[in-house]
């Protein structure tokens, strides 16, 4: 059966391209029945070893935003007045049931594009056995510990310098600036970050008992200061994504390398961190626009009840977040082709991508203007939008249905076989691009497709960097009792 699963999925969105094209609109619940369907069947291929974690949290950032089709099950287009469709804002496309027949079929469309990638692997992801990972842990070289230092002060200077001065409680986030500010080098803090993956991964993988224990703990509070105190104190949430990705390397990705742990993710922890995690950034969205002079904890905790109150955080707003203004680009580009006020760009936009990679201070200083930058690009075309673009919105502003399921089947199929490779070389370099990915995800699928590609360049030119830094530093062989004994912890079930 599995091997169908390929030719299904085509058949199934080659129709809903062909219905596209001669105007007709899937109903919504059949919409979100192929979303919902989608989910499952991602949910029975990482049960049955087909897909790993990242296809798990790529598909989750892609389609949250699509969670505001649901009201429309029981919404009266005819009649409905206030409509509530979890906080997302209100404009004349957000009424109009052809507008939200095309943007649900848009997000069915994304389902079964990605289903159809990730489907093109049919090979499980087996855990490695013994005399594998002897060999590529006899083969693994990591950082000394000298140049080990250099990266991770070089991972924190960048965050340092691209942290917001002032604090929450010094100064409303919409006014806080950089200390590089003036110097045109926005993806400071992701470039930090891949740095930092790199640091993480070398140190989870060394073979040296000592060093490796000396390099975990150096990096944890190294972690701890960039995460707490110049993210989450200062109203910025980038670092969340990263720190899941840190959980991922950590409890799967590196479990069958580290010698301790088997391939498998221990999902109630993981529930508990993916809890804390949205309730920190929930409480950090809501105070970080206007809260400051809290100068003791009575007064956060008071600051706290009254935004409760307001309804600004609580439980009721855990369906609304940054994917909910995300949802209106795809809305919006659903309108402008109903009502004929799209034209198709056929691959401009990708082209803009391409001749906008320069970093903006290298633009600046050869006089460069590029096409897509944080003034100009998708996300200022948006007729209904507050920054950023979906997924789906580049593809079909360009070549309209076929290119959401065509372009999304494309970045299924590639990240997916990304992780199977990655798990299998277990190298540094092979994981934290794992990470980097995680990292960069929710500015990708939110954002636009700027941001993945420079993070694929940033991991690119670290990982010559990383390269050259363990030639620098070449060390004798992993300090281990016995390769077979270490190794043989894995498959004993050694935790």
């Amino acid at each position: 059966m599995r091997i169908l699963y390929p030719y299904i999925f085509l058949i199934v969105g080659v129709a809903c391209v062909i219905m596209f094209h001669a105007d007709v609109y899937l109903p919504i619940w059949i919409s979100v029945f192929f979303l919902t369907g989608v989910t499952l069947f991602l949910i029975s291929e990482y049960k049955a070893r087909q897909i790993g974690v990242l296809v798990l949290l790529l598909w989750i950032i892609v389609g949250l935003p699509f969670i505001h089709v649901i009201p429309y099950l029981w919404f009266d287009f005819q009649n409905g007045d206030s409509p509530d469709f979890w906080k997302i804002y209100i404009n004349p496309y957000t009424l109009d049931q052809r507008v939200i027949q095309l943007t649900s079929m848009i997000g069915a469309v994304v389902g079964i594009g990605f289903a159809l990638g990730v489907s093109m692997h049919r090979k499980v992801i087996s855990m490695p056995d013994r005399l594998h990972v002897i060999r590529i842990s006899n083969r693994r070289r990591s950082l000394v510990l000298p140049i080990f230092l250099v990266w991770l002060l070089a991972g924190l200077l960048l965050s340092w310098l691209a942290a917001p001065e002032q604090t929450l409680f010094t100064a409303a986030y919409t006014t806080s600036t950089s200390r590089l500010e003036n110097a045109n080098f926005g993806s400071a803090w992701m470039v930090s970050y891949a740095i930092l993956s790199f640091v993480f991964c070398d140190a989870m993988l060394d073979q040296n008992f000592v060093r490796r224990r000396l390099k975990i703990k150096i990096t944890l509070v190294a972690l701890a200061y960039v995460v707490l105190v110049l993210q989450l104190a200062r109203g910025d949430r980038e670092s969340v994504p990263f720190v899941f990705g840190l959980c991922m390397i950590y409890y799967y990705w590196a479990a069958p390398f580290t010698m301790s742990r088997k391939l498998q993710v221990p999902w109630r922890k993981i529930a508990v961190i993916a809890l804390a995690i949205l309730v920190v950034s929930m409480i950090i969205g809501g105070i970080r626009t206007g809260l400051t002079d809290i100068n003791d904890i009575r007064a956060l905790v008071d600051a706290l009840v009254l935004l409760y109150e307001a309804d600004v955080i609580g439980v009721a707003t855990l369906f609304h977040g940054t994917w909910s203004a995300v949802f209106l680009t795809p809305m919006s580009v659903a309108g402008d082709h109903i009502y004929n006020l799209l034209d198709l760009k056929l691959g401009q936009t990708y082209l803009d991508l391409i001749i906008s990679m320069p970093p903006g201070f290298v633009a600046d200083a050869v006089g460069y203007t590029r096409p897509i930058s944080g003034l100009s690009g998708p996300a200022w075309e948006m007729r209904y939008g507050i920054g950023g673009t979906h997924a789906s919105v580049v593809p079909f502003m360009n070549f309209s249905m076929t290119g959401v399921l065509l372009v999304t089947a494309f970045w299924a199929f590639v990240l997916s076989g990304t992780e199977r490779r990655a798990m299998r070389e277990g190298k540094a370099s092979s994981l934290s691009l794992l990470c980097i990915i995680v990292m960069a995800a929710p500015h990708w699928l939110w954002y636009g497709e700027k941001s993945i590609m420079n993070a694929l360049i940033m991991w690119l030119l670290l990982r010559f960097f990383y390269s050259v830094s363990l030639s620098i530093g070449r060390m004798s062989r992993p300090i281990i009792t016995s390769p077979s004994f270490a190794a043989s912890r894995v498959f004993n079930g050694a935790n």
